[in-house]
């Protein structure tokens, strides 16, 4: 019988239970039986400074009186203030309230976090305390910052989708385009379309009595863009159907009426446009554009002159003369022969000349040539054009009977003028408010001998609303689609339909429904956007930047992982004594290096859950209260804070992920210790 075989079968070793990894990595993260000195001290420190913050908090929201109570009212008392900009509630706290406002803040915040670390140290090592810390950091900003992000990326998208459609339909060249209300009908009628409305856009210039700016006139049917847009709800000012019913905007409290400068009187039955008052172009104000004007809009102004305001000199300087408008002809001048000089030394006058070499004598009309008679010679010559023959013919016009030039302005209660509607931001720059009279300005302007005129036209602010996005409230202004048609010249055109639908969550389905119901009606030369497509480079810079700062606050939680990596590596040299008995009792590589492993994921799984935990709260206050943004603690700025479930648990994992690879390195040299050379060098 051979050696080997009369050798007793080695007993199996026993397995070693499921926890006892966790279990020796726990201890060995363990303040031990006595905590450091100076724990339960800062648990005092950080107790105080939490109840002087909170004083300091309380004292500032309520122990301050107004510095002037009496502000409100007499604010008040001036309700065209509030156009402006003011608050008829105003509070105006003193500094000192601030101050402690902001130092009972930092003051809770210093607590807080000493309280959080002293109770800590009571558990764990101070190496371990800080590791945590730091993994509680990174996670909390994480959530907070991705929270803010989302809640303005949604808030973002609900306040386009607000006042704009969902789904537009345009020219793919972008220019105007007819034969729309049938489509609109069509598109209309398709399940899941809440409504379709024809809407022109164009550039526009709005002039008030303080200030011009620019703008986007959006020219829409008040009943038709009621379905698509919340612009009846947002209305902070004046009222939606003023667009529709111009005659009931109220008459303005406060504010400066753009009339036109009354011209001096004339007995001409067309004046030039140059010969009336208008602001700073020197243009008549008309109430409405000069041509291509609807029926259903009696309140524009049509030009019915032919000759688009052409006025025969010969003509018209005749009847100046006859007003005294410009001086008589001389008859002296007009009857005087014309000599030929007989030699070349009389055709050279003698001038005398004046000391400094300029002429001092001459003609005695020093170069005046009288129209009257130079046109008639540029006439006889070829040069102009014949003077109309009714003109020739017939002497000027007699004067018209008296009009009653008050009753035509556009500022006066006799005369019809169309509403618009401003934003907020545009009313603060314009100082204007509902019923005050404004000027809409554009490039489209007819033609004349003196150049393009630009069109212009007055309005009256039928409303001032409230979108609650810069964009918006800056730059759009709203009139009837009438007005804005004969305003900008398009004819019985749009620039697009604007469709909404029910389901945001089916706007695929919902937009094949609309590119349906286009190729139906034979129209190849429209392109059907929702509103991610018209958005794309807003809503793709936010992702990006989404990205990016996940990226950049995601180097938090990695510094904190290269402390456990150095944490560890100083756990297996100072426990090589430790490591060489374990192997020697039996405990094997893969149990040596799950112990290494399990110790940096308790201090990453403790941080993820006090930073996740600690980021869903400060979210959740920044929901509810949120800051002074505005300068006063009374005025606290409400934030758009949106927790996603998503990225909570990608903030978790990620943390997890990091915590374990930094973990690896320090547990695999561990494990490959032999216990020879671990007893060698603990006795060093």
């Amino acid at each position: 019988m051979s050696r080997n075989a009369a050798r007793p079968a080695a007993p199996p070793r026993a397995e070693a239970p499921p926890s006892l990894h966790w279990q020796i990595a726990w201890r060995h993260l363990r303040a031990g039986d006595r905590p450091p000195s100076w724990a339960w001290p800062a648990v005092g420190l950080a107790v105080y400074l939490l109840i002087v913050g909170g004083g300091f908090v309380l004292y500032a929201l309520y122990g301050f009186a107004p510095v002037d109570p009496g502000l409100p009212e007499r604010v008040a008392l001036d309700s065209s203030l509030v156009g402006l900009g003011f608050d008829p509630t105003l509070h105006l706290p003193p500094p000192a309230q601030a101050y402690f406002g902001v130092l009972g803040a930092i003051t809770l915040l210093l607590g807080a976090g000493l309280l959080l670390g002293a109770v800590l140290s009571l558990v764990f090592t101070l190496l371990a305390t800080v590791i945590t810390v730091s993994v509680m950091l990174g996670c909390m900003a994480l959530v907070v910052v991705l929270s803010l992000m989302t809640g303005l990326e949604l808030e973002l998208r609900d306040k386009i989708l607000g006042q704009r459609a969902h789904i537009r339909v345009s020219a793919a060249d972008g220019r105007p385009f007819a034969d729309y209300r049938d489509l609109a009908h069509a598109i209309a009628d398709k399940p899941g379309i809440l409504g379709a409305s024809p809407y022109l856009q164009g550039e526009v210039m709005v002039r008030s009595g303080f200030q011009r700016q620019g703008g986007i006139l959006l020219g829409i049917d008040p009943e038709l863009h009621r379905g698509v847009s919340n612009l009846p709800e947002i209305m902070r000012e004046g009222d939606y159907e003023f667009l529709s019913h111009p005659e009931r905007i109220p008459e303005s409290e406060f504010g400066f009426d753009i009339t036109p400068v009354e011209p001096p009187k004339s007995d001409e039955p067309d004046a030039a446009p140059d010969d009336k008052g208008g602001g700073a172009t020197g243009l008549p104000f008309p109430t409405g554009s000069e041509d291509h004007v609807p029926e259903d809009t009696p309140s524009q102004a049509v030009d019915d002159d032919p000759d688009g305001g052409w006025e025969d000199p010969e003509v018209e300087i005749p009847a100046l003369r006859k007003k005294g408008v410009i001086p008589a002809a001389k008859p002296a001048a007009e009857d005087k022969p014309i000599t030929v000089p007989t030699s070349p030394a009389a055709a050279i006058p003698t001038i005398p000349r004046s000391p400094f070499g300029v002429a001092a004598g001459g003609d005695e009309d020093e170069g005046w040539e009288d129209p009257e008679v130079e046109i008639g010679k540029l006439r006889a010559s070829g040069k102009l054009p014949p003077a109309a023959t009714s003109s020739e013919e017939t002497p000027p016009p007699p004067p018209e009977p008296a009009v009653d030039v008050d009753a035509e302005e556009p500022g006066s209660s006799g005369a019809l003028v169309d509403g618009l509607l401003i934003g907020s931001e545009k009313a603060k720059e314009l100082a204007a408010r509902t019923g005050d009279q404004v000027q809409l300005i554009t490039p489209i302007g007819r033609m004349t001998p003196a150049g393009r005129i630009p069109g212009v036209m007055a309005v009256r602010v039928a409303g001032v609303f409230d979108a609650d996005h810069y964009d918006y409230d800056r730059w759009l202004v709203y009139a009837s689609l009438p007005v804005a048609q004969a305003f900008l010249r398009a004819g019985d055109r749009v620039t697009g339909l604007e469709i909404k639908v029910d389901d945001i969550e089916q706007l695929d389905v919902r937009k094949q429904a609309v590119q349906d119901a286009v190729d139906a009606a034979g129209r190849s030369d429209l392109i059907v956007q929702d509103w991610q497509e018209l958005n794309r480079s807003l809503f793709s810079a936010m992702a990006l930047e989404k990205i990016a700062v996940f990226v950049a606050l995601l180097c938090v939680i990695l510094v904190a992982s290269f402390g456990i990596l150095g944490s560890n590596l100083m756990s297996v040299l100072e426990k090589s004594k430790e490591i060489a008995i374990l192997k020697t009792m039996g405990c094997t590589d893969a149990l040596i290096q799950r112990i290494f492993i399990s110790e940096g994921l308790c201090l990453g799984i403790l941080g993820g859950i006090l930073g996740i935990a600690t980021g869903i709260g400060l979210c959740g206050l920044l929901d509810r209260f949120g800051l002074p943004l505005g300068g006063t603690l009374q005025s606290f700025e409400q934030l758009p804070v949106f927790i996603d479930a998503f990225e909570v648990v990608l903030v978790g994992v990620s943390s997890l992920v990091i915590v374990w690879l930094s973990s690896l390195y320090p547990a695999r040299i561990a494990s490959r210790m032999r216990p020879v050379d671990a007893l060698r060098q603990a006795e060093r």
